[in-house]
């Protein structure tokens, strides 16, 4: 069962005006801005044949309080408080770049102050990168000098170990040849005779 057919006959054609002006009065929160060239008149009703009651300029922000489809104009209020109707193809939506412009402006200084510090920032890593290369290439030198100076020792230790080698032969051989020698002569040295001893 239909609940609005025990309704009066007038009260659905008003209850749907009713519902479209409200949500006219949602979207007049909405942000608009007149988007017209330096200035732009508005009317006393909804067309040009109504009498001009003002003049707005470009970027001014307004507030739409009503839409004519037919006739292509909204009812806006100024900041002044004025009302007026005007071509809806002169009214934007969103913000002006009046407003935006300043914004806009700051975020690019502080865009620009960004790139700054971080070009600063990248010289500044540029000058560490090339100071710690400098200094690697100082350490691969010291690196090199003391594997040369390593190299040198090991061999000195080797020709140390070699001589010392050698030597030992050397004495070896000595002590071994003489030893040869004393055991040959010794059998031919004249043996001491035994001293008698009498009382």
């Amino acid at each position: 069962m239909n609940p609005f057919s025990k309704l009066p006959k007038f009260f659905i054609p008003a209850l749907t005006a009713l519902l479209l002006v409200f949500g006219l009065q949602i979207n007049a929160s909405a942000a608009n801005y007149i988007s017209d060239d330096v200035y732009t008149f508005y009317h006393g009703g909804p067309g040009n044949q109504y009498k001009i009651t003002g003049r707005i300029r470009s970027g001014t922000p307004v507030t739409v309080l009503r839409r004519n489809n037919e006739a292509k104009y909204v009812q806006i209020r100024t900041p002044s408080g004025k009302t007026g109707w005007i071509g809806a193809d002169k009214v934007s939506s969103g913000t002006s770049l009046t407003i935006r412009f300043p914004e806009l402006q700051q975020q690019l200084e502080a865009s620009q102050q960004q790139v700054t510090t971080q070009a600063d920032e990248i010289n500044t890593l540029k000058q560490q990168s090339g100071s710690l290369g400098q200094e690697n290439n100082r350490n691969a030198m010291k690196i090199a000098e003391l594997e040369e100076q390593i190299v040198a020792l090991n061999r000195t230790i080797n020709s140390m170990d070699e001589s010392n080698l050698m030597r030992w032969f050397t004495y070896g051989g000595l002590v071994a040849f003489g030893g040869l020698i004393l055991g040959l002569i010794i059998p031919f040295l004249p043996k001491r005779r035994k001293r008698r001893d009498t009382w």
